[in-house]
């Protein structure tokens, strides 16, 4: 987009909005992080190229916005350039506590002014976008930050820290660098700009490998899927199952798939494709593509005789025969939800070994009900300890799992009985064992493949009287990493009204893989 069509829009006359008495919006279709960065980013480069203020590009720290360092002598210059409608602005602190504050209090963002900041050393400069419907509004926290670097005889010296070095030659060379180095979020865009050699160098922890992720869906309405069901299940070889094995909560389908997938291709967009492993269903609203495929459990079943099943530990135990699937891997259901943007280096080290979150709650030693979850996570606790001589006390958070395709396989070859027979259930009973929500996420810990890691979580029940408040604190403060939804008993109408509507706001921008959507 041209500059200064984006400026006239800023200004009001194609589509801004005000959302507070002192800052406006461009209104976006498309409004998304990655879409917001991006242009934030690609207006102040052109901006500074127009005024001919030289610049060039900084790897920021992880999980930051992209950074543009300019010569201090020529700080005036680049203010006056960006001093124009819809930029907003704030100071940032510099020197060695630069790093730790990610973005500036919103209410100290004003529209850029060059005197007010003509001292500043290093400044995050803003432009909002929001959704048509208003319920997603992005601003500093994905904007740019403007570095001015001081002259120290033949070198530029670093304001404050970043992810290479703290200086450079004033008179280095120039090299042009793709969109992804500084974005920190692994976009495949085209565009280049200027940097310096020293921040192109592939680094030690870059997470630079393909990562894939799985899902795993029911429609439990769906009419045929239900004959299959109810025919295995009065077949006469599933009898004492436990209700939780058989409840209907555990297969409805109300959409939420799609706003998972808008959830990951929104704040994930390095995610190289999406595999639905399905019972040969297909969402009425899902267009297939390169990104995204729809895989049938024919296709995984290394013995296509155990099908067809309906038990989530069966069909875990085989996603990592997807033809075609990455490596590494993140594997969701279709009631995880990312919040805000994360970076891959949330799941996976640099050098491939993957991150795993342990809940506060714990596997029970002794059964004192029949519930098949609790059974399988001590039954991975029976092969860990055979191996190791070590006792898991921990679930996993309802986040999603990475982990590595090749891992798998070794899991099932050492515990391939173990793998059959979980295979083979039909439904989840007390013999199963959960593969890729437990097992390998200890199995990779103890053999030196998987690390504990931190996110920002919460797990919302819809059947709580909490949940429309807290629903409410999610969408207004949209502070956590990863969130699960999940229904523990079926939900009434006014429940599935009201996750519906949180979700349509929470993410009101179509993907890509949506049928409509161009």
């Amino acid at each position: 987009m041209p500059v200064e069509t984006l400026y006239r829009q800023l200004r009001g006359r194609l589509g801004a909005r005000e959302i507070s008495p002192r800052r406006a919006a461009l209104i976006r279709p498309d409004a998304g992080p990655l879409q917001a960065s991006r242009e934030t980013f690609d207006l102040v480069c052109r901006t500074l190229t127009e005024a001919a203020v030289p610049y060039f590009c900084v790897r920021p720290l992880a999980g930051r916005p992209p950074v543009v360092a300019v010569p201090v002598s020529h700080r005036s210059r680049a203010l006056s350039a960006l001093a124009r409608p819809g930029f907003y602005a704030a100071r940032l602190p510099s020197g060695r506590q630069g790093h730790r504050r990610g973005a500036p209090d919103v209410e100290r963002i004003r529209p850029l002014r060059r005197a007010a900041l003509a001292d500043a050393r290093v400044i995050r400069v803003a432009l909002y976008f929001a959704s048509p419907s208003r319920t997603l509004i992005l601003g500093p926290e994905l904007g740019c930050d403007l570095e001015f670097w001081e002259r120290e005889g033949d070198l530029l010296v670093a304001p404050r820290p970043n992810r290479a070095c703290e200086a450079v030659p004033v008179h280095g060379p120039t090299v042009q660098a793709g969109e992804e180095l500084f974005l920190g979020l692994m976009s495949e865009g085209e565009r280049t700009y200027p940097t310096r050699p020293e921040f192109a160098c592939r680094l030690v922890g870059d997470v630079d490998f393909p990562i894939d992720a799985v899902y795993t869906w029911v429609d439990g309405a769906d009419p045929a899927w239900r004959a299959r069901r109810d025919q295995r299940l009065h077949g006469g070889m599933c009898e004492g199952l436990s209700e939780l094995a058989t409840t209907e909560a555990r297969f409805a389908s109300r959409d939420e798939l799609r706003y998972s997938l808008r959830s990951l291709t929104t704040y994930a967009p390095w995610v190289r494709k999406i595999w639905i492993v399905t019972d040969g269903q297909t969402p009425a609203w899902l267009r297939e593509g390169d990104r995204v495929q729809m895989v049938d459990h024919k296709e995984i079943f290394r013995d296509p005789s155990a099908l067809p099943v309906f038990n989530s530990h069966a069909i875990e135990a085989q996603l990592h025969r997807i033809e075609g699937l990455a490596e590494h891997f993140l594997y969701l259901n279709d009631d995880f939800f990312l919040g805000r943007p994360l970076h891959p280096e949330t799941f996976f080290e640099g050098n491939g070994i993957t991150r795993f979150f342990p809940s506060v709650a714990q596997v029970p030693f002794e059964l004192h009900e029949d519930n098949p979850v609790h059974a399988a996570g001590m039954n991975n606790r029976r092969l860990l300890e055979g191996l190791s001589g070590r006792t898991l006390i921990q679930k996993m958070k309802h986040v999603p799992y990475a982990l590595r395709r090749s891992l798998l396989f070794e899991l099932e070859e050492r515990f391939a009985e173990e793998f059959r027979e979980t295979a083979h259930s039909a439904f989840r009973t007390s013999r199963d064992i959960s593969v890729v929500s437990s097992l390998a996420h200890y199995y990779g810990y103890l053999t030196g493949r998987a690390v504990p890691g931190t996110v920002g979580y919460t797990y919302v029940d819809l059947a709580l009287r909490k949940t429309p408040a807290k629903l409410r604190r999610m969408l207004r403060n949209r502070d956590h990493d990863t969130f699960c939804l999940n229904d523990t008993a079926p939900t009434t109408p006014e429940q599935d009204q009201l996750l519906l509507r949180f979700l349509e706001a929470y993410y009101p921008t179509p993907g890509a893989f949506e049928e409509g959507v161009v």
